[in-house]
């Protein structure tokens, strides 16, 4: 369907304009980047999704960082940078699609133990 292409690259330019201006000082919109990382990459997950849900990471730690007063300089910034690199690698490669559907595991639960 044409409009999630639409929904899914306006989040995209969100998370693109909302970055750029995040770099600038204005460090709460780090967390809109990483909601609109994540929404392109659940919208595109049939082609490059899965290659992008890893970069949800790196404006997710970096708004962690600045909110809870962790990133004092830029050194920081990019201990931060890089740890959410690490991170979105990591779990690209071990969790994969269950990024996708963080409740799923838990849904299925009950099922799964009733041996």
């Amino acid at each position: 369907m044409p409009i999630f292409s639409v929904i899914a690259f306006s989040a995209l330019i969100v998370a693109i304009v909302s970055s750029f201006f995040a770099i600038k000082g204005k460090y709460q919109l780090y967390w809109i980047s990483a909601i609109g990382i994540y929404i392109f990459s659940f919208l595109a997950s049939f082609s490059i999704g899965q290659l992008t849900v890893g970069l949800t990471f790196i404006p997710l730690t970096l708004a962690i960082g600045y909110s809870l007063g962790w990133i004092k300089n830029k050194v920081h910034s990019i201990i931060f940078l890089c740890l959410g690199t690490l991170i979105g690698f990591l779990m690209v490669i071990y969790v994969s699609n269950l990024l996708f559907y963080p409740l799923f595991p838990l849904f299925n639960y009950p099922e799964n133990n009733s041996n």
